[in-house]
């Protein structure tokens, strides 16, 4: 669904210092890789600076303390960290930055109190594009049988580097020929796409799930509904189920490199069919406009 720009050159820092791409490395006893036990955050550009960079580091950090992380860095040297990878970068094009910070090295255990200090690991490459088309035309999503974590279980609203559920997820939506997926909770309402929140218009009313289906608070997903709420279009967060989705009149995703993608097919669970819509131009109109994309 994404393009790169060409080949992508790559600047990576591992615990802020550059290193090349053949020597960007870690343990085989750092935590994250033994146990998928990290967090990450995605950041664009927009005309060069940092976007919405307080919401992501608010983020990171909730994550972190969610999984018990004690983040040896302040704001402020976070903050100046990834605004040195954008200045060594150096692109004219916009920029797609990864931080991620794992438990650390440790001994081959689950507990991770040998775990001593966290890697902050960040990785930064030309934004890659949306193809026009796909904001035109609209995208295929499969509503999976693959479920969402349980909040009682890994709570999807910690951004965890742990992604089997959405692998699993996305793997069986390309192999029935979708370009993504969008999953249910263990109650059977609909929470997000595999990297997306999820949005449908009913009757001129925007619906998305709440934060209780359990889904990630994704940045994009509050500057829009603030976005929209300011031009006066109704906005309902609540509990979706198979049923509103059949009966959408349009239906969307949004995240932050993408911004908002329509979306023009949903099968699998049930099928729908439609085309990007009136509302959801004013909506993508909106964003743009808030964010300074349009």
């Amino acid at each position: 669904m994404i393009i790169d720009q060409g080949n992508p050159e790559y600047l990576i820092r591992i615990n802020m210092q550059t290193v090349d791409i053949a020597d960007a490395c870690i343990s085989v006893l750092d935590h994250g890789f033994l146990f998928g036990d990290s967090i990450y955050e995605v950041v664009r550009t927009i005309n060069g600076s940092l976007f919405a960079w307080d919401e992501h580091l608010r983020r990171l950090r909730n994550s972190a303390e969610r999984l018990g992380y004690k983040l040896p860095w302040s704001d402020m040297e976070l903050t100046l960290e990834i605004e040195k990878v954008v200045e060594l970068a150096g692109w004219e094009e916009e920029s797609y930055i990864r931080i991620i910070v794992t438990r650390g090295v440790g001994r081959i255990e689950l507990s991770p109190e040998t775990c001593d200090s966290p890697t902050l690991i960040v990785i930064a490459k030309k934004l890659p594009l949306v193809p026009d088309e796909l904001y035109d035309k609209g995208i295929v999503l499969r509503l999976t049988e693959i479920r969402r974590n349980s909040r009682l279980a890994m709570d999807p609203a910690i951004k965890s580097g742990n992604y089997l559920n959405n692998v699993l997820a996305m793997i069986e939506a390309r192999e029935k020929g979708a370009d993504d997926a969008v999953m249910l909770n263990e109650n059977g309402f609909l929470t997000e796409s595999t990297t997306s929140n999820f949005f449908i218009v009913k009757d001129g009313v925007l619906k998305t799930p709440s934060l209780d289906c359990g889904i990630l608070a994704g940045i994009t997903r509050e500057y829009l509904l603030d976005a929209v709420r300011r031009k006066g279009i109704p906005v309902e967060e609540t509990e979706l189920t198979v049923d509103d989705l059949g009966h959408a009149d349009e239906v969307f995703i949004t995240g932050t490199i993408k911004a908002i993608v329509p979306v023009r097919k949903v099968i699998g669970q049930v099928d729908w069919e439609g085309k990007p819509g009136v509302v959801t131009s004013r909506i993508r109109e909106a964003y743009l406009e808030a964010t300074g994309l349009g």
